[in-house]
């Protein structure tokens, strides 16, 4: 339960950054968003032994308290940018060194086939470019106002990931049924 209140704190985090500077420091803000960062942290298990997770964790608490000394509601708003680059981070490293995050999460839930592998590792290319323009895109709006940051790190960045779930999804339940290879032992 608790896993769910943390992850819908920091789903929420654009609009807690929003409406809270409007009404109180950024220091005030960034020390709770830390202590809430550093319990989600302290509970992560790294899932499916993919490597950085963690460090992504700390990358984030060290940023909000990095804040709270700042008093910055720039460094809050660069948040976002900086998850988004730790997932490219995350996935970029595992096309490198495999198996690919996609892969680790598919053949948790199913049997995976020699292309289905092959796939996996697309798909996981498709998600390291979506999260390099989602930092750039998250970035530049750092720099605009807090109505347009906001909206995007808010609300246009999830619906952006809903697609391309969305989407990929489609597609890969035409791979499945067309797959013809063989399993992997």
């Amino acid at each position: 339960m608790k896993h769910i209140v943390l992850g819908s704190i920091f789903a929420l985090y654009p609009l807690i950054v929003f409406l809270g500077l409007k009404w109180v420091e950024p220091t005030y803000i960034a020390l709770v968003l830390a202590v809430l960062a550093g319990v989600r942290y302290y509970h992560t298990k790294t899932p499916l032994n993919i490597p950085f997770v963690k460090v992504a964790g700390l990358v984030a608490v060290a940023l909000l308290l990095f804040s709270v000394v700042a008093n910055s509601a720039l460094l809050l708003k660069l948040y976002p940018v900086v998850m988004s680059l730790s997932f490219f981070i995350i996935f970029v490293y595992s096309l490198i060194k495999p198996p690919a995050v996609i892969t680790l999460i598919a053949g948790a839930r199913d049997k995976l086939t020699v292309n289905s592998v092959a796939y996996t590792k697309k798909v996981t290319f498709v998600w390291s470019v979506f999260f390099v323009i989602n930092a750039s895109i998250s970035l530049v709006t750092v720099f605009l106002s807090d109505d347009v940051w906001a909206l995007y790190n808010g609300l246009i960045s999830y619906v952006l990931m809903g697609v391309l779930f969305a989407g990929e999804w489609i597609v890969r339940k035409q791979f499945k049924k067309n797959d013809q290879s063989d399993y992997i032992t």
